[in-house]
């Protein structure tokens, strides 16, 4: 595309959510989901169905995909990024900001803070994976809450043994809806629309915090699902039947251990559609903000000159594989993400499967809007692929290293056919799936004697190791810790990690 003048540039609405499984749309056929507003934008639009995140958890992936880079690339492979020095190696929205665009960030961000303050022009965070350690009130959401005297209702962090949500599950919110961070969201991002500068093309960035866990719908949000009405996938037989039969002996361990965190294992089919349930009805009330904020575009006449993306960092079991969340493996529900895109002279109601990635999002919309694309970024321009003009990619790969867990450094590489994961510290024990057979990924061919399948598997393991090698681990889980432990009495991380509430930390003079 040529490039445009600042004043006839289209505006950049991103919308992204948190742990969003690309099935859990409408659109995508899910049976029982309601998303009318991303069925609707799909409808006005096209949806890559196999889009691939590089990295499986928050902050890494975010970091790659508004960097246009790799993990490997930027070296940030820990989630704790508040102190992270690494330099803005020029984001999206900074690039933007350089081009003469009003820029904004409404909700989650979890990148690095630094590159934030650079990037954007307008600020309302609502996670407290963004705020200063000494203080929680810097997240604008957590301030809303104390001016309502809601804060000690907080629950979008660790939740304490006694609380109906410990243990990973899913559970009704005392805030009420008109005060959910959804509703804010939402109120927020209308807020900048209806007092941006209108000689100025626009960049905004809307991130829902969920439906990341914790699961937690308000009072007035229930209802809309019955469990028992619920369908599940249908590999959940291989936790709740199989219990990860056949999978590498340290994930078996592993989850069949009890309960200890992620990911959320089910006592049953019962629960299994219990926790689905919260789940969904966090999906549906992020469709139901998304929807305010398109009608006002509608309304004020901008939609048609807006570029709109939707998309996640990450997915979330949602009931695949027989679980709920996410942190185990590398699975095709974590790996793939939702990608819905409307931009103007772009096809309507169209689905393309050649497969594309987070990293490509930021030389895409550099593409659409008409402004130059960065040399130095590891993605690609797809909007070809988008109109349907070229196949996408032969494979995509997925790095992770969570040091000191038993999975430590893995990668996963997708291609058309095949998934093949690969843990660095357990060379010998991977998987290996064909989707032609086996699309629920059950059956693990990893340790199979055929010899096609062991050539398959061998060719995978080169694309990876050609792809990544190491990591060189500039920001890592090692500086989440110590980040951590730089702020023993650090309220922020107190009521977000350590399960106090708002007002302990007022009595203890913490704030």
């Amino acid at each position: 595309m040529s490039t445009q003048s600042s004043a006839k540039r289209p505006n950049i609405l991103w919308i992204m959510s948190d742990q969003h499984n690309a099935s859990c749309i409408g659109a995508a056929g899910h049976p029982d989901v309601k998303t009318p507003n991303l069925d609707a934008l799909a409808a006005d639009g096209v949806m890559a169905t196999r889009a691939y995140c590089n990295n499986p958890i928050c902050g890494p992936s975010r970091c790659s995909m508004i960097t246009g880079l790799y993990p490997h690339t930027i070296g940030i492979t820990g989630n704790n990024l508040s102190d992270c020095p690494i330099p803005n190696p020029l984001t999206l929205p900074t690039h933007l900001r350089n081009l003469g665009y009003q820029t904004a960030m409404i909700g989650k961000g979890h990148e690095v803070l630094s590159w934030d303050q650079q990037a954007y022009e307008h600020i309302r965070y609502c996670d407290l994976t963004d705020a200063d350690p000494s203080d929680p009130r810097s997240v604008h959401y957590f301030q809303y809450l104390v001016d309502q005297g809601l804060a000690d209702d907080f629950d979008l962090g660790s939740l304490p043994p006694n609380h109906p949500g410990s243990g990973m599950r899913g559970f009704v919110s005392q805030i009420p809806a008109e005060h959910c961070v959804e509703t804010w969201t939402g109120n927020e991002s209308l807020a900048f629309l209806e007092n941006k500068d209108d000689d100025k093309p626009f960049f905004l960035k809307m991130s829902f915090q969920r439906p990341h866990d914790p699961y937690a719908p308000s009072q007035e949000q229930m209802g809309q699902y019955d469990p028992d009405k619920l369908n599940l996938p249908e590999n959940i037989c291989d936790y709740l039947e199989r219990r990860f039969a056949g999978k590498p002996q340290f994930q078996q361990d592993y989850v069949n251990a009890g309960q200890r965190g992620y990911p959320y294992r089910p006592l049953d089919e019962a629960d299994l559609k219990l926790q689905l349930s919260y789940h969904l009805t966090l999906i549906t009330e992020i469709d139901k903000q998304i929807g305010r904020v398109i009608d006002h575009l509608k309304q004020t006449g901008e939609y048609e000159n807006t570029i709109i993306v939707y998309l996640a960092d990450h997915g979330d079991f949602a009931g695949e594989h027989g679980l709920m969340l996410k942190n185990l493996g590398i699975y095709e529900s974590i790996h793939r993400v939702p990608m819905i895109f409307h931009y103007p002279g772009g096809p309507k109601n169209q689905k393309v499967n050649g497969l594309m990635q987070l990293v490509d999002v930021y030389p895409t919309l550099c593409d659409m809007a008409g402004v130059p694309i960065p040399e130095h970024l590891d993605g690609d321009s797809r909007v070809t692929m988008l109109n349907g003009k070229e196949p996408g990619m032969d494979h995509v790969v997925c790095e992770w290293d969570f040091g000191g867990n038993d999975q430590s450094t893995v990668f996963a590489v997708r291609t058309e056919r095949y998934r093949l994961v690969y843990y660095l510290d357990h060379p010998d024990d991977g998987e290996f799936y064909d989707h032609n057979e086996d699309p629920g990924e059950i059956n693990n061919l990893w340790a199979t004697e055929d010899v096609s399948i062991q050539m398959t598997r061998m060719q995978l393991i080169q694309l990876i190791l050609n792809h990544v090698g190491r990591f060189k681990r500039a920001w890592s889980i090692a500086d989440d810790r110590a980040a951590f432990a730089k702020y023993p009495d650090a309220p922020s991380y107190h009521i977000h990690k350590w399960k106090m509430k708002w007002s302990e930390a007022v009595e203890k003079g913490l704030v």
